[in-house]
């Protein structure tokens, strides 16, 4: 059996908080799966797929699969996560990070190797191609510019949110599995610190004055990893820093899974659970450490026998019901943020462009800190 570690999973056995007549007639058929192609900050072509919820408006769920030879958005027990999502109203969207599964074309060649991070650490010998072995043996180097692949997907989201309402990046949900996890978490961090600001008429000096408290991060309303990494690849990341802002500090809500048997996975759940978890405040009981009876890692704890899709939907319609938010047009195209850096506070300008698909090119070495 597996165990429940806190108090908001002890309901979910006994309802979802969502059913189909709750939707009365904002309820519309599930439609099939969308195959989409997004296009990263420095020009490379990733491959995903949209699962359109039956509701319009839905909770919107990002899918972040491990990294490595072999890896990507393929395989039956991710597939059967997302339609189990969508089934439960949620839309859906997983895509091949960078070098993985059909995410290998460098469409804009030259704004791709201008980029020092690139240049550097892609070993590729095709101009227009990248690979995943290209980059990993870089020691964990590399591994943090892959979050500009979910920055690129969060944008093509919040367009998306306001074009055909079919998602709701307001009530964004993160699933990762292994060190898909991790980058899920240093994402997670950099969106607390993206800001919008309004420039003022005749500058162009960014001023504290003119951004907004509010960060994207208040957007991300929970988020559930399996098997969740302390590493990238040879790097060390502290990951209870990675989430302090979000769950230590804003209670996001956030569930670390990990097999029972494989002990190192479950201590580190554990040690997540009790350094992000405040003891007796409420607004901390989604967060948590669930072990299940299996020594599994990462995507195979989504094999059926174990049910895990089913905890995950359960968990998050519980979480839904108390947290959602409404969906607003996010208007980023016309929007301009920046980042403030969590060691100075300096504002770094992250979209400053109008018009432009995506978030300014970035290492995200400055929220590893």
């Amino acid at each position: 059996m597996s165990r429940l570690s806190f108090p908001a999973l002890l309901v979910l056995t006994a309802c979802a908080a969502f059913t189909a007549a709750s939707f009365g007639e904002n309820t519309v058929q599930a439609q099939e799966a969308e195959n989409v192609k997004i296009l990263t900050a420095d020009g490379v072509k990733l491959h995903g797929v949209f699962y359109a919820s039956g509701k319009k408006n839905s909770p919107t769920v990002i899918m972040l699969h491990p990294i490595g030879e072999g890896k990507g958005l393929k395989g039956p027990e991710w597939k059967s996560l997302a339609e189990a999502l969508q089934k439960a109203d949620y839309s859906v969207i997983m895509f091949d990070f960078r070098g993985h599964g059909e995410s290998t074309s460098i469409d804009d060649s030259k704004l791709f190797w201008n980029q020092k991070a690139n240049y550097q650490n892609v070993k590729s010998k095709e101009k227009e191609v990248i690979d995943v072995k290209d980059y990993i043996k870089a020691g964990g180097t590399y591994l943090p510019v892959l979050v500009n692949d979910i920055a690129a997907v969060r944008s093509y989201l919040d367009r998306r949110n306001d074009d055909s309402k079919d998602c709701n990046t307001s009530s964004l949900i993160v699933i990762g599995a292994d060190a898909g996890a991790t980058l899920g978490a240093l994402w997670m961090n950099a969106e607390w610190h993206r800001h919008k600001y309004s420039p003022p008429m005749g500058f162009t000096l960014l001023s504290p004055k003119y951004v907004d408290r509010n960060p994207e991060g208040k957007d991300i309303v929970a988020a559930v990893f399996l098997t969740i990494q302390p590493t990238l690849e040879k790097r060390t990341v502290s990951v209870p820093g990675l989430l302090k802002v979000a769950c230590k500090d804003n209670a996001t809500a956030a569930l670390f899974f990990a097999g029972k048997e494989d002990t190192k996975a479950r201590d580190f759940a554990k040690t997540l659970e009790s350094k992000l978890k405040t003891k007796n405040s409420k607004k901390h009981d989604y967060i948590g450490a669930y072990e299940l009876n299996t020594n599994l890692t990462g995507v195979k704890l989504l094999q059926k026998g174990l049910k895990t899709d089913e905890l995950i939907v359960k968990y998050l319609d519980n979480v839904l019901e108390d947290r959602k938010q409404d969906r607003v047009d996010r208007e980023f195209r016309d929007s301009f943020f920046v980042w403030k850096s969590p060691a100075n506070g300096q504002l770094i300008p992250a979209h400053n462009k109008k018009g432009e698909k995506n978030l300014n090119f970035d290492e995200y070495g400055r929220f590893l800190q």
